[in-house]
């Protein structure tokens, strides 16, 4: 593949369109980027609903169980490490265990 083209309406997906092939209906996309650069990044791109974006993340992994276990593997280890960084986070968020006893 040497190109691929997303066609955008107000910042709603459409369609995407890779080298000779159809062009197919797109409802959302999410394009992750490594900058190699000094000092190095990366591109967060995303455009569709949170569902949208929550189902492609999920059909990605369960994709990758069967097609690339490896791939698999990692999405697994990164997901466990977003769980304990919010479990982490959350500690000192506000509780709702003294509601009512202003």
């Amino acid at each position: 593949m040497n190109e691929v083209i997303l066609h955008l309406d107000k910042g709603h997906p459409i369609d995407i369109h890779c080298d000779g092939e159809p062009t197919r209906p797109v409802s959302a996309f999410l394009l992750l980027a490594n900058v190699p650069a000094d000092p190095p990044g990366a591109v967060l791109l995303t455009f569709g609903n949170l569902s949208f974006i929550g189902n492609l993340l999920m059909t990605f992994y369960q994709r990758s169980v069967n097609e690339h276990p490896e791939m698999a593997w990692v999405i697994e280890q990164v997901a466990r490490g977003i769980v304990a960084f919010s479990d982490n986070a959350r500690k000192d968020w506000p509780t709702d265990a003294n509601a009512g006893n202003a």
